[in-house]
């Protein structure tokens, strides 16, 4: 069973204090967790920091290497553990089911739990009980493919309880942070509000058809390739609750969405 699907941030700040407080987010992040209704047998997650080439790569790692993949943040920031199981069995079992949806994979064991996964689930799953699988990009496949990948994650729901996620920024402006930019640029925050609604509402079409000029201004990490994978997912019938959306110093977004599928009846 699918027991949840969600894009969720996974900024650095959920990590530690650097001045800022996301109360919302963090809010937002262990509400998914509690409300679960069934605890599922593993979370599936795909994060934009962990990129791979010649195909998408799923982690089988039995104990998973937690990876500081940022950098400069306070030596507090690499002293938070957060160290939840792998499950290889499982992950061999996505990976033959993605390759059956005619997009190369491979299992490896060469990488871990980056922050762009383990930041926002150290607060979803505070106790680190339910075992992590995390899921590469790959700049080799075409983003629409990614739909596929979700198809085959969902199709390995249907057999065994899954919390499945993507994580990013749908504003991820890198190169505004620092500078004493005092609100966020008027373009990206107008995708910001597209991509949103759209969540909301159920219509991935008003994602994959917004203007490019501003999906560039806005630069959404992992471009489109997080929201196809959910696309996968929960299919074209399906609606969002929006549980957060906060701005991280004029230059990212915090968006936290809970996606659920639309059965027909």
């Amino acid at each position: 069973m699918l027991v949840c699907a969600a894009f969720m941030p996974n900024t650095p700040t959920l990590v530690g204090d650097l001045g800022v407080r996301h109360d919302k987010t963090v809010e937002a992040l262990r509400s998914l967790g509690r409300q679960l209704k069934v605890k599922p047998r593993a979370v599936v997650v795909l994060s934009p920091h962990f990129v791979t080439g010649g195909g998408v790569a799923v982690v089988a790692q039995r104990e998973l290497r937690q990876i500081y993949d940022f950098y400069g943040f306070p030596d507090k920031f690499y002293s938070v553990r957060y160290r939840p199981h792998g499950d290889p069995e499982l992950a061999e079992v996505i990976a033959r089911k993605i390759n059956s949806f005619g997009v190369p994979c491979t299992t490896t064991e060469e990488w871990g739990l980056d922050h762009g996964a383990w930041s926002p689930l150290m607060h979803v799953f505070p106790n680190a009980d339910v075992p992590v699988i995390p899921l590469s990009l790959c700049d080799e496949i075409e983003e629409i493919s990614y739909r596929d990948v979700g198809r085959a994650v969902r199709a390995v729901a249907e057999e065994t309880d899954l919390f499945v996620c993507a994580t990013g920024s749908i504003i991820h402006r890198l190169d505004l942070y620092g500078r004493d930019n005092s609100s966020v640029p008027e373009v990206a925050n107008r995708y910001l509000g597209l991509v949103t609604m759209a969540l909301i509402n159920g219509e991935w079409d008003k994602i994959w058809s917004a203007p490019v000029s501003w999906m560039r201004e806005a630069s959404p990490e992992g471009g489109l390739v997080p929201l196809r994978f959910l696309s996968g997912v929960v299919g074209n019938r399906f609606m969002g609750h929006l549980l957060a959306n906060e701005i991280e110093f004029n230059a990212a977004s915090l968006t936290t969405v809970k996606l659920d599928e639309v059965r027909e009846i």
